[in-house]
């Protein structure tokens, strides 16, 4: 016996095949999409832990802003006292000169042969005025204020004669220059 298929065959095939190509590109796509969106919800948690890290770090630097300020002050307040300190020692320094000044010359001035009228340091510079008996004795107490440690470019400003108590005595200004010996400088 013969048997006619009267069913298209071939159609029903050509359907199927479409029917799956259709179900696979909708996987395909459905899949895309999937993945798609899983990368998108990965880089949308990846931007939020970079942000809360950026935070956490912004946080952070701000707490050592805070720190670096502080330590910026107390440099410049360092600065200040170690100028002051300074200050100090100068000080200590020009009111131990005066007094060695004032000793140098005092143990330098030659008595009975030689009066001081004035003494005057402004910063280092001194000027001494007085009168001697004569030239030899204001040129040695110039040559003995030379030699001394505290005191240097002596110089004879004036010299003249005068009369007082009846005797002619020699009138004399000096200018020098005062300064800490190189070995006391600490």
């Amino acid at each position: 016996m013969i048997h006619i298929n009267l069913l298209p065959v071939r159609d029903i095939i050509r359907r199927n095949k479409a029917k799956r190509q259709i179900i696979l590109s909708v996987a395909a796509w459905l899949c895309f999409l999937i993945m798609l969106s899983s990368f998108g919800v990965y880089q949308a948690n990846t931007i939020a832990g970079l942000q809360k890290t950026y935070s956490d770090l912004q946080a952070e630097k701000q707490k050592y802003t805070k720190i670096l300020n502080q330590i910026k002050n107390i440099e410049e307040e360092k600065k200040i006292l170690l100028t002051r300190i300074e200050v100090i020692k100068q000080l200590k320094q020009s009111s131990s000169l005066t007094v060695h000044i004032l000793d140098e010359v005092a143990i330098l001035t030659p008595p009975h042969r030689m009066w001081l009228t004035r003494l005057n340091q402004t910063g280092s510079d001194l000027k001494i005025s007085g009168m001697a008996l004569d030239n030899q004795t204001v040129a040695k107490y110039m040559d003995d204020l030379e030699n001394s440690l505290y005191i240097q470019n002596v110089n004879l400003v004036s010299a003249s004669m005068e009369k007082f108590a009846e005797r002619d005595l020699k009138l004399f200004s000096i200018s020098c220059s005062v300064g800490m010996p190189a070995n006391e400088k600490k």
